[in-house]
């Protein structure tokens, strides 16, 4: 299998970030009728000298790397296996007690309905399974662990909107594709962008600076970074599980995530997973308006899993009445997010419409 540039095993699965190719760009922004017409963003001047331009894993050295909790660490891996283990599991969740707490709220919250209130992480589990107690404690443990980077450069509720909503996409994706390795996919979608974060903490400048043109600009944000600086968040995110020593696989679904379907399978022959994280990731941002990447996103949703209009319009409407549930229990207390996803809903219904 030829791994795609940028992500080149390495012993011990580590993962080693080098230089993405420059046309690997994501069209996502492209709506009908533009002709593909696309106004350059402003770049970072790349003449100047910036501590970020080229090779990543050169200036990894220089990178102070957030320590991963053991517990959170433990769960991801456990839940990046083909076959995640129940009682291993039950031991790792409750060993973070402020998770342990989150997630008995949860399911004694009206998400689930249940007639008796639940009072253990295992009675829940008994109760629910793994497929609905895991993703749970992993999103809680995930928001525990990463850096919380200033108000003024890092959007905290947008971010985790944006994670949550393609995590449950991809897990409705993969359903379809994949059956058995939903909760594998959800995980790699929702650590999909954890290197915007990390990044921001640790190079606020010039890496917040480019997040600030981002927001004004018709491009992609992956697009913009391999302008700039090379290589993307994407390629980012796979070096820090590697660093941190999580799953080489978990790494590559992450790495491909701002690739499109078609580049992905000219580049490996396994894709089973990557396709639907991938696909999720075109999900319209929470943090700027796109309508014509809802549109794409339907699209290309639609093409690749073989969705009807119909079971189109229904997908997104699970994805946006699960996400109604659960904003408040992730402390998500604007509503932005129902914006982009009536974006998706209105998309979807247009694509039922022309059935």
């Amino acid at each position: 299998m030829n791994e795609p540039a940028g992500l080149l095993p390495r012993p011990g699965g580590v993962v080693i970030l080098t230089p993405l190719p420059m046309n690997k760009e994501k069209a996502d922004w492209v709506g009908p009728g533009t002709g593909g017409a696309m106004s350059e963003p402003r770049l970072i001047d790349q003449g100047s000298p910036s501590q970020l331009a080229g090779n990543f894993s050169a200036k990894v050295e220089n990178l102070q790397l957030p320590p991963l909790p053991v517990s959170v660490a433990r769960l991801i891996a456990e839940f990046s296996r083909p076959d995640p283990d129940l009682e291993r599991l039950l031991e790792v969740i409750p060993s973070t007690p402020e998770v342990a707490v989150k997630v008995v709220q949860a399911v004694n919250s009206s998400i689930f309905d249940l007639r008796h209130p639940v009072i253990s992480v295992r009675h829940a589990a008994a109760l629910l399974g793994l497929q609905h107690v895991g993703p749970i404690a992993l999103s809680f443990s995930m928001m525990s662990a990463l850096p919380r980077p200033p108000a003024d450069v890092f959007d905290y509720e947008g971010f985790w909107s944006d994670s949550l909503i393609r995590a449950m996409f991809a897990r409705e994706l993969t359903a379809r594709s994949a059956p058995g390795e939903e909760e594998t996919a959800f995980t790699a979608a929702l650590l999909a962008d954890l290197a915007l974060p990390i990044l921001l903490q640790a190079w606020r400048e010039p890496y917040a600076t480019l997040i600030s043109q981002w927001h004004g600009a018709s491009r992609s944000l992956s697009w913009m970074e391999r302008q700039a600086f090379g290589w993307d968040h994407a390629a980012a995110g796979a070096y820090i599980l590697g660093a941190w020593g999580l799953p080489a696989r978990l790494g590559r679904h992450i790495g491909f995530h701002t690739w499109e379907p078609a580049e992905i399978r000219r580049h490996t022959s396994s894709g089973v997973l990557d396709v639907p994280v991938a696909v999720a990731a075109l999900a319209p941002s929470v943090q700027r308006p796109q309508p014509a990447r809802a549109e794409h996103c339907v699209r290309v949703a639609m093409a690749e899993f073989g969705l009807s209009p119909r079971e189109m319009v229904a997908l997104v409407a699970r994805i946006r009445s699960g996400f109604h549930d659960v904003c408040d229990l992730f402390e998500i207390r604007e509503k932005r997010a129902f914006v982009a996803l009536d974006r998706l809903v209105a998309a979807a219904s247009l694509q039922l419409g022309a059935e």
